[in-house]
């Protein structure tokens, strides 16, 4: 059971997004410093409204459409 909860353990991220002692994000590590700013700023930005409708504006014009 033990070994059950450990492996399920590690189809989620942690709380800085790694899985497991050696799983990241799959980005080159020089680029994590600006991840972490662009999450600061979405986790800012995300319960403003104007945001709000600004992407889903985007989704219903932009996202999904050929390119």
């Amino acid at each position: 059971m033990a070994e059950t909860l450990e492996f399920l353990s590690y189809r989620y991220p942690d709380e800085h997004g790694r899985f497991g002692p050696y799983g990241g994000r799959f980005v080159p590590e020089t680029l994590m410093p600006a991840l972490d700013e662009l999450e600061q700023a979405y986790l800012q930005a995300r319960n403003d409204s104007s945001f709000g409708a600004e992407l889903n504006r985007l989704f219903d014009t932009y996202v999904g459409r050929p390119t």
